[in-house]
């Protein structure tokens, strides 16, 4: 069960569409530590072999396993930035949900320290759609929410965009329907 239907949603509130990041941001965390995994191997590779000269050459009190870290340690910086931005993007994906119910939208981030946004349907004034165009082919895209009297409401990057699109204008129509003078 996802953390909004469990405790940010009230119990008059019906659950209609719960989206979730799109894997493009694993794959950009995976893009980002092999760049920069291969570029602490290119690091490494100059300073071994291309330089000859090894950091721990200069320090002779060092036990054998210490100058081997000791040589490792100038490509193992790039290596472990890789991993910590893709571990962001990793948490990011995990720990983003968004959920419409019949009377709103939510938005939630994190895992242990959770923040959440939310927008009346009824103060949603128009809904565009941003895919550009890779997003197009792989099936992804960004919302933005034009609303009345709390601003602008910016979704990232989901998988299905269009799916909750209409799901949103579908409940809107429902809600302007209710609110209309009757004859």
């Amino acid at each position: 069960m996802s953390f909004i239907a469990k405790h940010i949603t009230h119990h008059d509130e019906r659950l209609i569409y719960l989206a979730r990041l799109h894997w493009i941001y694993i794959a950009k965390g995976i893009g980002w530590l092999i760049l920069l995994g291969g570029f602490g191997i290119f690091i490494n590779w100059l300073v071994l072999f291309k330089f000859g000269a090894l950091p721990s050459s200069n320090m002779p009190f060092l036990s054998p396993t210490q100058a081997v870290f000791v040589d490792l340690i100038p490509g193992l910086i790039p290596a472990i930035t890789g991993l910590m931005i893709f571990l962001v993007y990793l948490f990011k994906v995990l720990g983003t949900e968004i959920a419409l119910t019949n009377k709103r939208l939510i938005y939630k981030t994190g895992l242990m320290f959770v923040q959440s946004t939310e927008v009346e349907l009824a103060e949603v004034s128009e809904c565009s759609v941003d895919n550009g165009f890779f997003g197009a082919f792989v099936g992804y895209g960004s919302i933005h929410l034009d609303c009345r009297f709390v601003g602008d409401f910016n979704l990232p990057v989901i998988k299905e965009p269009y799916q909750m699109l209409r799901q949103i204008n579908k409940l809107r129509i429902g809600h302007e329907g209710d609110t209309l003078p009757k004859i």
